[in-house]
């Protein structure tokens, strides 16, 4: 065996190993996550934290909704009771307003009636009067 084959195929091997490994850097240098400036990056810590104020800040409003319907419910029964109670006082006033009317009227057609006969009565009178 020559010695420069030697070396020739061992510098040929050496080549395209260092080439594969080059090329292996290259697309692990693309694929690797680079940092976004615009983001701000938090440790585990501080994300635990978080969710904890999360959850915690989730709790007390579900805790504020909770008693927001139960405010809204009794409100909601007040009304409904107010409404119905207005709504009996409504309908005997009208039936209170209903009687009196019909009373005006029977009062009116009596009334009418009488001015009917005074007429009649007062014509009477004075046509014996003319007469007389």
């Amino acid at each position: 065996m020559n010695n420069p084959e030697i070396i020739g195929t061992c510098l040929m091997s050496i080549t395209s190993l260092l080439g594969a490994y080059y090329l292996l850097l290259k697309i692990r240098e693309n694929l690797r996550e680079k940092p976004d400036p615009k983001i701000t990056y938090v440790t585990h810590a501080q994300m635990q934290q978080m969710r904890e104020e999360f959850t915690e800040m989730n709790a007390s409003h579900l805790q504020d909704l909770r008693s927001l319907r139960v405010e809204i419910r009794d409100e909601y029964k007040t009304m409904q009771k107010y409404y119905q109670r207005s709504l009996a006082e409504t309908r005997d006033l009208i039936s209170k307003n209903a009687q009196n009317i019909s009373s005006l009227i029977a009062q009116c057609t009596s009334a009418n009636q009488r001015i009917s006969e005074l007429s009649l009565k007062t014509d009477r009178i004075i046509l014996k009067s003319k007469e007389g």
